[in-house]
């Protein structure tokens, strides 16, 4: 994997909206959380517009990512996620950041931007945004391990009160790849479909009913997604409506028991309730990167550094 260089003091950091609208507060809370850490905001020019529920034209967006893919910053963060990624991909060539890398940070529809970099061989890193309401200690000591220092991060700390959930146990070692859900199934069949093969596969989603994880699940098993992973990492899925469709009965069922029939089978270690996503906690996961998972203890380790 090409690596980005580590984020340093007074480091210029470009701020987008490659997916979904932001709003003044979530705006402010970026530029403010940037200065905290010792960087230096640089926003996008297109980052107020908006065009229902995208952040502008899908033009804006992309001269916006273009701009920071070519310009002089040291990394580039979302600001938030929703929806519009794939729109933005199709006017922009992230090509140029193969030559000089920089760390696109983000996650939710962002997924799709990380898949376009896995795929150029760049490491990027899904994390929280950078207007989320949320950015905790645990999150933060995530951030500035990864993103800050040229060596591996080590093991992940988890949050007080966390408690994994073992759904199959044993340990796995592998690159991460991954993201989001709904993501990761809508790019099924393109040229950003993950390859992960060997890979120690992370997944997240919000708003999603029973049903519907268990189409995506099943979606990326009959797509190849699930064949010759070496575990399965899964974070928070938050927000889950009423799977019920109105007239129908009831499904007794929980996530876990979904999970075990889709996953429990593939013989790797798989634990849920690993503290990314979007929950309160976000850690920052290196996609490319190499890291050991212990379904047993619900931990995650990076073996490697991740910037340079």
């Amino acid at each position: 994997m090409i690596l980005p260089p580590a984020l340093r003091p007074g480091d210029r950091v470009a701020l987008l909206a490659p997916a979904g609208p932001v709003d003044e507060t979530k705006i402010r809370t970026a530029l403010e959380r940037c200065r905290r850490l010792g960087l230096e905001p640089v926003p996008g020019r297109a980052i107020r517009e908006r065009t229902g529920y995208l952040a502008g034209p899908d033009t804006a967006r992309a001269e916006d990512l273009r701009a920071a893919v070519s310009g002089d910053v040291a990394a580039i963060w979302a600001i938030r996620g929703g929806y519009g990624a794939l729109r933005t991909l199709r006017h922009v060539d992230l090509r140029p950041l193969t030559a000089r890398p920089r760390a696109f940070i983000g996650f939710s529809d962002n997924t799709a931007i990380h898949l376009a970099l896995h795929a150029l061989g760049v490491t990027s890193f899904h994390g929280p945004h950078a207007g989320f309401e949320h950015f905790t200690a645990t999150t933060e000591a995530s951030f500035r391990a990864v993103l800050t220092r040229g060596e591996p991060a080590g093991a992940l700390a988890l949050p007080p009160g966390s408690a994994p959930v073992t759904l199959t146990p044993g340990q796995a070692e592998g690159p991460l790849i991954g993201g989001n859900l709904a993501l990761l199934a809508a790019t099924c069949g393109t040229r950003l479909q993950a390859d992960t093969r060997g890979a120690i596969l992370f997944l997240e989603d919000v708003g999603e009913p029973l049903y519907r994880m268990d189409r995506m699940l099943t979606q990326l098993r009959l797509a190849g997604l699930l064949d010759g992973v070496a575990g399965v990492a899964l974070g928070e899925f938050t927000a889950m409506p009423n799977s019920v469709t109105p007239g129908e009965v009831e499904d007794e069922r929980c996530l876990d028991d979904v999970l075990r029939e889709i996953l429990g089978d593939l013989g790797v270690p798989v634990v849920r309730g690993l503290p990314f996503g979007h929950g309160v906690e976000n850690w920052t996961l290196p996609i490319g990167i190499r890291a050991r998972l212990d379904a047993d203890t619900g931990t995650l380790e990076l073996l490697e550094p991740a910037v340079s």
